[in-house]
């Protein structure tokens, strides 16, 4: 995960943490995790926040290694859907504004906690540019048009019978 600032990476450090597990995780469920690290390091103008090296036997579960992180994404809708200010009409996602309203007028120190908290699982789920070149590499391999096609086939046969 890359930042331009200093602060952010002190700011931003459980999420690069969060995000770069994510990563780890999932190399060890589909391949085999190499190597870890959070520690930052300044190449050019930006600074490299983690990384997380693996290795796989098909190309397309790099893909699922690489946007892993958005894991956290879906963290955050859950966690909003606990406390009510996302809920769903018709299966549609829609936010709550009378709930952000009521906690926006009593905001706390716990309200400045839970802040802090969400902006770490927005910063974790976000992908890296790298992130998005390993997922398009993965997609676009043989292996990853393979299972393409798969689905694509299983949706079909699904539907028509």
């Amino acid at each position: 995960m890359n930042c331009t600032s200093l602060s952010k990476l002190v700011f931003f450090f459980p999420g690069t943490v969060l995000h770069e597990l994510a990563h780890y995780v999932t190399a060890l469920l589909l391949g085999r995790a190499e190597g870890f690290s959070v520690s930052p390091k300044r190449e050019g103008n930006t600074y490299v926040l983690g990384s997380v090296r693996s290795t796989t036997r098909y190309r397309v579960l790099s893909s699922f290694i690489a946007l892993a992180p958005l894991i956290w994404w879906l963290v955050l809708f859950l966690l909003f859907r606990h406390i009510h200010i996302i809920g769903t009409d018709g299966g549609v996602p829609r936010i709550h504004p009378g709930v952000i309203r009521e906690k926006l007028r009593s905001f706390g120190l716990s309200d400045a906690l839970f802040l802090w908290l969400f902006l770490q699982l927005l910063w974790a789920g976000r992908p890296s540019l790298p992130d998005m070149k390993h997922a398009a590499r993965g997609i676009f391999s043989p292996s990853g048009l393979l299972l393409a096609a798969a689905l694509a086939v299983v949706s079909y046969l699904s539907s028509h019978f």
